[in-house]
């Protein structure tokens, strides 16, 4: 089974990624409106899988800070 991250933790995951980070609260909203592969665990915690992250960023449309 694949580790999923809590939703908490995507901009410095997308940051670390070398992307552009988005506030939380966007993230939030992407994945409430369904935007971006997420969902909540059992505890009702909405999380993200770190396989996902290629997805997340092409989704948010999040610029990747590194020179092409």
């Amino acid at each position: 089974m694949a580790h999923r991250l809590p939703l908490s933790e995507l901009p410095s995951t997308l940051k670390n990624a070398g992307h552009t980070p988005p506030r939380y609260r966007t993230c939030y909203t992407a994945a409430t409106d369904a935007r971006i592969p997420a969902c909540k665990n059992d505890s009702g915690r909405w999380t993200f899988l770190l396989e996902d992250l290629p997805d997340i960023a092409d989704a948010m449309c999040i610029n990747s800070t590194h020179a092409a």
